[in-house]
């Protein structure tokens, strides 16, 4: 049965690594190109190789058939937190490696069990809006993060961020193992059939958008602004997004039962804003567009889960494995996509513009809900 303190627990969770991360990691892609030297196509090669990290993890852990919930979540806390760490101690090939490897370990290893217990918690009265709750309290966490990462990374530089950010997920790792349920298991299984062709088209969509996003937004920032303060500040204001807006939708879906309409919604309002983070002459038309895009980009794929959810509802750990596979296979694909793109020198700004492709293919998913 569904608890209020349960989903409580859970997204003060997510909030501490949204901090956390966030705090960091909007100057990940900065150290490695501007200390490290990493150029574009490495760091583009990078996450690639992170999501493909994530794709084997998330497999793996389908070979039992279920996994612990709490320990799965902290050893996914933990390899965030020593990639922190190999970020602020380490360097050449060893610290690319950690880094990709690391980060691709932890997307599975915590975001597998934390969202089949999250959308356990919800019900068809309530669930799109728990749902939106996601980006709302990511943006929450997450308003101050970066710009609170840019004043250290400004004073102490680089290493003492990655080291302090370090810290913070150790705090989240502490709070998942003293609020888990240490006896729960969440079933995992691999099944593409189940969520039906189209649905998976539009979560192989969405892997696409993020991995555009993840590559190419910070380095498109970094061309516009050098300052590590007041590139803080710029991710502060992406991180404004709409989770208030979405949350309002998320109740009125409830109510009306009605998921569609809401997922052409999400699409139809961010089509010309990626078009405009593509496009953007200056920093800031450039924040203000990408700002508006990421409001708006929260509210699709909330409603598609959404939509999903309420037709499996008691397959919820095959859905979220499923969806978590095809998301990373999808970000991988893209960021090798953009790798190819900078190869034959097309400008990693209009490599934003294929987020206005992959869209329209959201609206494929759940066609009937």
């Amino acid at each position: 049965m569904p608890t209020r303190r349960r989903t409580t627990v859970l997204l003060v969770l997510l909030g501490l690594i949204a901090f956390g991360s966030s705090m960091t990691g909007s100057f990940w892609v900065v150290f490695l190109h501007e200390v490290h030297g990493a150029p574009a196509p490495v760091i583009a090669a990078l996450f690639g190789t992170a999501a493909f990290a994530a794709v084997l993890t998330a497999m793996g852990m389908t070979l039992k058939g279920s996994v612990p919930a709490t320990p799965s979540i902290v050893a996914g806390i933990a390899c965030i937190e020593f990639m922190q760490l190999a970020l602020g101690t380490l360097r050449g090939p060893a610290l690319f490696a950690l880094f990709s490897l690391l980060y691709g370990a932890y997307i599975p290893l915590f975001f597998l069990p934390w969202n089949t217990m999250f959308a356990s918690e919800t019900r068809a009265h309530d669930r799109a809006a728990k749902f939106a709750g996601f980006p709302l309290v990511v943006s929450i966490a997450t308003i101050g993060a970066p710009f609170l990462g840019g004043l250290v990374a400004g004073t102490l530089g680089f290493p003492a961020l990655f080291i302090i950010g370090a810290g913070v997920l150790a705090g989240a790792a502490l709070f998942a193992i003293a609020t888990g349920r240490r006896s729960e298991r969440v079933r995992l299984a691999w099944n593409p059939a189940l969520l039906g062709r189209e649905t998976a088209i539009a979560y192989a969509a969405q892997g696409g958008i993020e991995g555009v996003l993840w590559t190419s937004i910070p380095l498109v920032a970094l061309s516009f602004v050098g300052s590590t303060v007041l590139l803080g500040a710029v991710f502060s204001l992406f991180a404004l997004s709409g989770g208030v807006f979405a949350v309002l939708l998320g109740r009125w879906s409830d109510r009306i039962r009605h998921r569609r309409r809401f997922i052409l919604l999400g699409v139809g309002l961010s089509i010309p804003l990626a078009i405009a983070v593509g496009l953007a002459p200056d920093l800031v038309a450039f924040t203000v567009a990408n700002g508006a895009l990421s409001a708006t980009l929260a509210i699709a794929p909330t409603f598609v889960n959404a939509a999903v959810v309420d037709r499996l509802e008691h397959e919820i750990g095959p859905v979220m494995q499923t969806r978590e596979v095809i998301l990373n296979l999808s970000r991988g694909a893209s960021s090798v996509g953009i790798l190819a793109l900078f190869l034959l020198g097309v400008p990693v700004q209009l490599a934003v513009l294929l987020v206005a492709g992959f869209l329209p293919l959201q609206a494929l998913a759940e066609r009937g809900a």
